[in-house]
Formats: C-alpha cells, structure tokens, sequence
C-alpha cells in the first residue's frame, strides 16, 4: 500500500506538477477560488485526512485559513504529478470543526 509522500507532492505542486481535475474547475469557478489560493492550502496547510488506500493514487486533504476562512484541497499524487480533485470551503454542517469532520 503506498503511503503519501506529502513533501513530494508539496514540491510536485511548488514546481507546477500539477493538474486539476474538471470537477475542481469548475467548483474553483464556482467557489471564486484562485490557483494561488489552491497552491498556498497545499504548500502550507495542514493534512487533515490521509486516504493511502485510495485508488488509483494515495489522496489528503489539506486545509488553511485563506482570508480569514478554512479552504480545503482534496489532492491525489502518483508519486511524480499532482492531481488537484476537488476544492471547497468550510461548511459547519459537515465539519466539527475546521479540521474534524463529522462522521456520517
């Protein structure tokens, strides 16, 4: 099972190895999110879930206060390239706070 190499995909986005999904294009439209605000979460946000097991690349999910508000970036790394899958904001429906989510 591959572990996530958070530094690695860190470095992978800081040198632009990176893509983003469609899906999450279309929610950064959606949700005003910029690609320096999608950088910064990753670069310096923590890692509120790990998702090893997830197929077919080991996904987190990082979390930083961006203006003043939690903004999250689900990303997946095949251990060269970055896959940005989705972004979104904190929603206090889903979360306990801004790095506990609230179980199902």
């Amino acid at each position: 099972m591959p572990q996530l190499d958070v530094a690695a995909l860190r470095q992978a986005v800081q040198e632009n190895r990176y893509l983003i999904t469609r899906h999450a294009q279309q929610r950064m439209g959606l949700r005003k999110i910029t690609h320096d605000s999608l950088k910064y979460v990753i670069a310096s946000g923590d890692v509120v879930e790990q998702h090893p097991d997830n197929q077919p690349d080991p996904k987190a999910l990082f979390m930083a206060h961006v203006q003043g508000e939690p903004l999250y970036v689900s990303c997946a790394f095949d251990g060269n390239w970055a896959y940005v899958i989705t972004v979104h904001r904190y929603d206090p429906a889903r979360w306990i706070d801004p790095w506990t989510r609230r179980k199902e």
